[in-house]
């Protein structure tokens, strides 16, 4: 990209003269996080990752640069006032994923000029090359995603920290939005007749996990895990109506074997609280019977101070103690 002039908007100060923007390194390694991450990060996120040691100061006088040039976006003042945004958060401008898409060798038509009309058009061409570009964040669903990323920052640590233990992928939510799979499935109706249900099951993510000692011994060693992150906006029959039931006829479709491979697999529940938590494992053993073995369920709170991965706070059904999801 083309160095340019400038202006610097810190949030909530005036603007400052203009100054030239030099793309450096750390620039791209932020562009790909935010990409990573389903195109949207906290500025914590981003402080923790790339200015650990740095002052705030520091940190969003670079982002405003990036954000000039249209490398970064994040919300308007009007978005503010008017959005429910628990937090400061970033996402890609057009330069941003223009730039991922360069990097990964693809040839994207510069949007001129750059307005609604060339970027709607900008996203389409990004989809068709397998680029999805998250160019707004779902507002009412904002503290929900951003809890997505805590959660997946939490499994990447405790992978991390666990030697026997590897995290060989992760899906995000968009990948799922962007190629939903169906499912038929019957429910009962009031009077308790089965009738049949098609729905698109998007889980919150997917992530595979080896474990090297199994491995090494010759066992079944990769755990497949589906990530359901409860933020109590369902009442708890729609919940499992949506995701318990539909969960279950996915582990056992031709469409979830055709994607991974495989019909093994686990749902990770991670809800609000522990009184939510006991509902939600009481409607899973009345409405799925025997099929609610492979939900396993823990809090948010939980999920964000141990090693989500080795830590009892996983509760199953049938199972008086919570379980870890990997024996250490």
């Amino acid at each position: 990209m083309d160095d340019k002039k400038i202006t610097p908007n810190l949030p909530n100060h005036k603007q400052t003269p203009t100054t030239s923007l030099r793309f450096q390194e750390r620039d791209g390694e932020v562009l790909r996080a935010i990409y990573k991450y389903d195109g949207l990060l906290a500025r914590r996120h981003i402080k923790s990752m790339f200015w650990p040691d740095a002052s705030v100061r520091a940190m969003e006088m670079r982002l405003s640069a990036l954000h000039h040039q249209s490398y970064l976006d994040w919300p308007t003042r009007e978005q503010w006032r008017a959005k429910p945004i628990p937090e400061a958060v970033c996402w890609l401008g057009w330069k941003g994923v223009l730039w991922i898409a360069d990097h990964q060798q693809l040839e994207v038509e510069t949007p001129h000029p750059p307005n609604e009309t060339q970027l709607r058009r900008l996203a389409t061409r990004l989809r068709e090359h397998g680029i999805r570009w998250l160019r707004e964040p779902r507002w009412s669903q904002l503290a929900h995603d951003l809890a997505v990323v805590d959660f997946r920052l939490a499994v990447e640590n405790a992978a991390g920290q666990t030697a026997f233990l590897i995290l060989e992928e992760w899906i995000p939510e968009g990948t799922f939005h962007s190629q939903m799979d169906q499912v038929t499935y019957s429910v009962p109706d009031k009077q308790g007749n089965l009738h049949q249900e098609k729905r698109g099951v998007c889980p919150d993510g997917y992530f595979a996990i080896v474990d090297r000692r199994r491995q090494d011994q010759g066992l079944p060693a990769r755990a497949r895990l589906l990530l359901e992150l409860d933020m109590a906006t369902h009442d708890t029959g729609s919940f499992f109506q949506e995701k318990v039931v539909a969960g279950v006829a996915y582990m056992h479709s031709a469409a979830y074997e055709a994607r991974f491979g495989h019909k093994s697999g686990r749902w990770l529940v991670i809800t609000t609280g522990p009184l939510r938590m006991k509902h939600l494992m009481q409607q899973a053993q009345q409405v799925t019977g025997v099929n609610a073995q492979v939900f396993l369920f823990t809090t948010l709170e939980l999920a964000k101070n141990v090693n989500v991965l080795t830590a009892p706070i996983w509760w199953q059904v049938g199972h008086e103690e919570p379980l870890p999801l990997f024996v250490n």
